[in-house]
């Protein structure tokens, strides 16, 4: 790779994504103070009830379809107060929701103070989602929020003696789209994953082959000096990722264009069945990967004194990881105990998957599967082997250490089995879910233990492609506090879904079109030439725009959901985009309008990428590269043809940025002389942009259109122009 700006933006990011974390196991992970508190009753109608509360977040964002939400729901019990406090008291019931429609139904809004809200009710719904009606990046707060409750159960207590509660869980919503699953063959086989890297496992993979000869995996640990490793037999053929592209069955088995994995292998010549929640379809997911002690304390005060005998350990629940103190304490007596958080929006530890299952279907949630695992982290992106991305969608700790994740497995039929049906409020499982961890459930993440012993049977990091037998890591209540585990709930259908025989009902959300970075433009021969003076009157409509969270690198700045992300994109205002490319007969001409409410650049010709700058690029067809900086500096204007076949462009190249306060845009123009790009009209050529960000505290994040350079090249990762004649 060449000696540019995209190795160093490369290791940054992989060096941000290891320290956050780092910095979120250490402690510093927790919710973002989701509260649902005021929560009242008042008669509606003959058939319904208003039910009004307050509800307020911390980190919270909407950028289109990308969005985080709040899960939201009620429980209810009849209280005679001529009886004393609690003597009267019946069991805890679930609130069931009533709507005309899924978005907004009548009833259903706010005082109009607070942070502007969108609703969104399933049908026959145990709860509703709530999340921002408007763009931005913050924190949520609104009073006044009023639910419609369907007082149709003839088992509701009398409005004016109940008792009612809200709780509440923060989500992710992931759209309707394809996705890949499986490490890829797009870069060379790695043979060993080293200490924190990683080494993924059994992970899935299209079948190549005509024969039907399988890939048998052999896994070996040993050392060498100081380090432990796994090494893995290389397969004899590339082993390429599935594309999941529908909601419909998936064929599985040694047979050419079916999925199959290196281990814990679905089912040959089989399928996962339709109603299998394959991740094609939209979704929503916890937003952290564990169950906070708030939300644990909450479930346990409003169960029976029997069913919270059977889902709280004093052992485990009780004690902090670290040892500081308790997690969830109890207190009172055996018939009346209480509840409470040490830290409530800290994990709860030790959580076994009998635990998480209760609480999934008391919340009116489900397990996440496996493939949903894998597209909550990599969105459409292509598979690659050894990739420690955040969740390109904003869902937090989904590469944390230690934190690893029990999701429904593909591997076994039991896992196959599960239909996606969603919890009834009650502790009551659905017939389709995995009853026990030992069947039906594979381990994704990390879950290594912190102490090393040669010979043990635990791996290192799974990354996102790694599975492993919950067995292997002797991991359930007894022997894991790190356990984590997501809740998932299929989201109502986006406007214009794909998925056959869904009608959108969400019509706020539309499914998911990744942006075309690898096309190829035909770019036509400019009236006159092009004048580098930052004025751009011979442009027309951009030949791109980059003004959504798909663009924006490293992936965790898309969003403010990871903790240490101080400097999150905070919408187009903040920064986007629109460039062009042409060619004026003897020179590549390329302009861009960056709108950037702060423009700030201190850096000279060796850093200009750790402020406010453009780089441009181009890849030939034999793999030359040409990188091209650009900035506005408190110096002046500052040209770095850092990388290019013909040192002659730094003198021939003619330039301008020019920044205006008054509209906070900055506009760059480069003219580039076709002699010294050695670039000829009919010929395809590789190029790429990236924008950088600087507020005055330091670089934040990038727009960046297609990927970081890659090496070995890949043309087809590219887009491509070619300068008609």
């Amino acid at each position: 790779m060449s000696r540019s700006g995209d190795g160093i933006e490369a290791g940054r990011d992989c060096l941000l994504a290891f320290v956050c974390g780092l910095l979120l196991f250490a402690g510093a992970a927790r919710a973002d103070g989701l509260r649902i508190e005021n929560v009242k009753v008042s008669p509606r109608d003959d058939k319904s009830a208003t039910v009004t509360f307050d509800i307020a977040w911390s980190n919270s964002w909407h950028h289109g379809v990308f969005h985080d939400a709040a899960w939201v729901f009620f429980k209810v019990r009849a209280n005679d107060p001529s009886t004393g406090l609690g003597a009267g008291k019946s069991e805890w019931q679930h609130v069931r929701l009533a709507a005309n429609t899924v978005l907004n139904p009548a009833g259903y809004g706010q005082d109009r103070s607070g942070t502007p809200l969108t609703f969104v009710v399933p049908d026959g719904s145990v709860g509703m989602f709530v999340r921002r009606a408007r763009e931005g990046v913050g924190a949520v707060s609104a009073r006044g929020v009023t639910a419609v409750w369907d007082l149709s159960d003839a088992r509701h207590p009398t409005l004016g003696t109940c008792d009612i509660r809200g709780f509440g869980v923060e989500m992710v919503y992931v759209p309707e789209g394809p996705f890949f699953v499986g490490k890829g063959a797009e870069e060379p086989f790695s043979s060993a994953g080293y200490g924190y890297g990683g080494m993924e496992q059994s992970w899935l993979y299209q079948f190549t082959r005509n024969d039907g000869r399988d890939f048998v995996s052999t896994f070996n640990y040993s050392a060498l000096g100081y380090m432990d490793f796994w090494t893995l037999q290389a397969p004899e053929d590339p082993l390429p990722a599935y594309l999941v592209n529908s909601a419909g069955p998936i064929p599985t088995g040694r047979e050419k264009g079916s999925l199959w994995a290196v281990d814990i292998k679905p089912e040959d010549k089989g399928e996962i069945p339709a109603v299998f929640p394959n991740g094609y379809a939209a979704f929503y997911v916890m937003k952290y990967p564990w169950i906070t002690q708030g939300q644990y304390a909450a479930f346990l005060n409003v169960l029976t004194a029997a069913q919270a005998k059977r889902h709280y350990w004093i052992e485990g629940h009780g004690c902090a990881v670290n040892g500081s103190g308790a997690a969830v304490k109890r207190s009172g007596t055996s018939s009346n105990y209480t509840y409470t958080a040490t830290e409530p929006e800290g994990m709860c530890p030790w959580l076994s998957w009998t635990d998480c299952m209760a609480y999934a279907a008391w919340a009116g949630l489900r397990p996440m599967t496996e493939l949903e695992f894998e597209k909550a982290v990599r969105g459409p992106e292509l598979a690659a082997p050894n990739d420690t991305s955040p969740s390109y969608w904003g869902v937090n700790g989904t590469q944390l250490s230690q934190i690893y994740e029990r999701a429904v497995s593909i591997g076994d039929a039991t896992g196959r089995a599960f239909a996606g049906t969603h919890g009834g409020g009650t502790l009551d499982l659905p017939v389709d879910w995995p009853p026990s961890y030992l069947e039906g459930v594979i381990f994704r993440g990390d879950y290594f233990l912190p102490t090393w012993v040669p010979g043990a049977s635990v791996p290192t990091h799974l990354l996102i492609a790694g599975r492993t037998f919950p067995v292997y890591a002797r991991s359930d209540r007894s022997n894991g506090p790190y356990a984590g585990w997501r809740g998932a709930r299929s989201a109502p259908a986006p406007e214009h879904t794909t998925v056959q025989g869904k009608t959108g009902s969400d019509t706020d959300m539309t499914p998911f079109v990744k942006r075309s970075d690898t096309q190829t433009v035909h770019l036509a021969r400019m009236k006159q030439p092009m004048r580098p003076d930052g004025v751009m009157d011979e442009w027309g409509k951009p030949l791109l725009t980059m003004n959504e969270p798909s663009t924006i690198y490293p992936t965790q700045m898309r969003t403010p959901a990871i903790l240490v992300n101080s400097g999150p994109w905070r919408g187009p205002e903040d920064m986007s985009v629109k460039a062009n490319l042409g060619w004026d007969g003897e020179a590549l001409c390329v302009a861009a309008e960056v709108i950037d409410d702060v423009h700030c650049n201190t850096n000279d010709v060796a850093s200009l990428w750790d402020g406010d700058s453009m780089q441009f690029g181009l890849i030939d067809a034999e793999a030359n590269q040409t990188s091209l900086w650009l900035a506005l500096t408190t110096n002046g204007v500052v040209f770095n043809p850092l990388v290019a076949k013909n040192k002659n462009l730094a003198k021939t190249a003619q330039y301008a940025v020019v920044r205006d306060e008054t509209s906070k845009t900055t506009r760059y123009e480069l003219r580039l002389p076709l002699a010294d790009l050695d670039l000829k009209p009919g010929v395809k050529c590789c190029f790429y942009f990236m924008f950088f960000d600087n507020d005055g505290n330091g670089p934040r994040y990038r727009l960046q259109w297609a990927p970081i350079v890659t090496d070995p090249f890949k043309a087809k990762l590219y887009s491509k122009f070619v300068m008609d004649q």
